[in-house]
């Protein structure tokens, strides 16, 4: 090979290797290479964002209109840093006639509008919603209607995604130690009666018996399920909640709901009479609040005794009171 030639041949061996590392440095990676995490979490947002929009935020909290009696069979138990759930069963004639569960929100939660709430019928249902697509008590209904179904407590049962923590670990724990009790009578009668008011409201009274003697009363009125069933423009947004579980619902007696009837329980389990109601707040129309505490009678005093009433008469023709 000639001088010449031999200077031509380096050159293109050089050229070969220059094209070569310049073809290797724009080389597209390897699957192994590429960065999975954005369109990962890209595609999770789009899964999450996709099952909120299918999940409708749609529930009832109505109760079942007339009365329901039977044999009462209850649990509750602390869970999860200190939730408070509460499974209560009815039973008449061998069947399960009543099923309910509640929650109340630990003491020291995070959020502190939330402390200890019942989440039933209040504003937390909402607030889930809109975070995670799906509200609490759609599962618990959903759940409490195929106990009914299946006259069991026990066994699978279908969940609201997105809203299973509290049934995975508390309904369904507090029901699987419940279920024994159901197998024989219990000790303690249940009494409830819902009734419909004017501008879409329900009233519910619930009795529990033990011995011929109330040991529990809880009055509550419970807003219709949607605003347009509301009369009152100021009461449409309670629409789905209760004026004992609400936590922004004002009281026009100036005295809280909750705890006039926190005071109605106490007072007759103390004098056993569910009619006198003279020692309660909020049962005049003082029109001094700064003396009084309140302006105007409470219109639930009057919807309670009627229920009352109703409740009474049947306690005693079965016998119970």
């Amino acid at each position: 090979m000639s001088m010449k030639e031999s200077k031509l041949f380096k050159v293109l061996i050089i050229v070969a290797l220059v094209t070569t590392m310049a073809g290797c440095s724009q080389k597209k990676p390897e699957k192994s290479e590429k960065v999975e995490k954005p369109e990962a979490t890209t595609q999770a947002t789009k899964d999450t964002q996709g099952a909120a929009q299918m999940t409708k935020l749609d529930w009832s909290i109505q109760p079942k209109l007339g009365i329901i009696k039977g044999d009462f069979y209850k649990i509750e138990e602390r869970f999860r840093q200190g939730h408070l759930g509460t499974l209560e069963i009815v039973k008449d004639k061998g069947a399960i006639v009543h099923v309910e569960f509640n929650e109340r929100t630990r003491p020291n939660y995070y959020h502190r509008y939330y402390q200890d709430v019942p989440k039933r019928m209040s504003e937390y249902n909402f607030t889930m919603g809109e975070k995670k697509g799906a509200a609490w008590i759609q599962s618990v209904v959903k759940v409490e209607k195929q106990m009914l179904e299946k006259q069991s407590i026990t066994g699978e049962f279908d969940a609201v995604s997105g809203a299973s923590n509290s049934i995975k670990q508390s309904m369904i724990p507090l029901a699987e130690k419940l279920s024994p009790s159901l197998g024989k009578p219990s000790n303690e009668k249940y009494y409830s009666i819902a009734e419909k008011l004017d501008g879409g409201l329900t009233s519910l009274l619930k009795i529990v018996i033990r011995d011929k003697k109330i040991i529990s009363v809880r009055y509550d009125e419970i807003f219709a399920d949607s605003p347009d069933e509301i009369k009152d423009p100021n009461l449409k947004k309670f629409y789905r909640q209760s004026k004992y579980e609400s936590v922004e619902y004002e009281e026009p007696s100036r005295i809280g709901f909750n705890i006039q009837m926190d005071a109605l329980n106490e007072q007759v389990v103390k004098t056993q009479n569910m009619l006198d109601i003279s020692e309660m707040p909020a049962i005049g129309d003082t029109g001094n609040y700064a003396a009084s505490g309140y302006t105007t009678r409470n219109t639930a005093w009057d919807n309670y005794l009627r229920l009352a009433e109703k409740l009474l008469k049947e306690m005693k023709s079965d016998g119970n009171f």
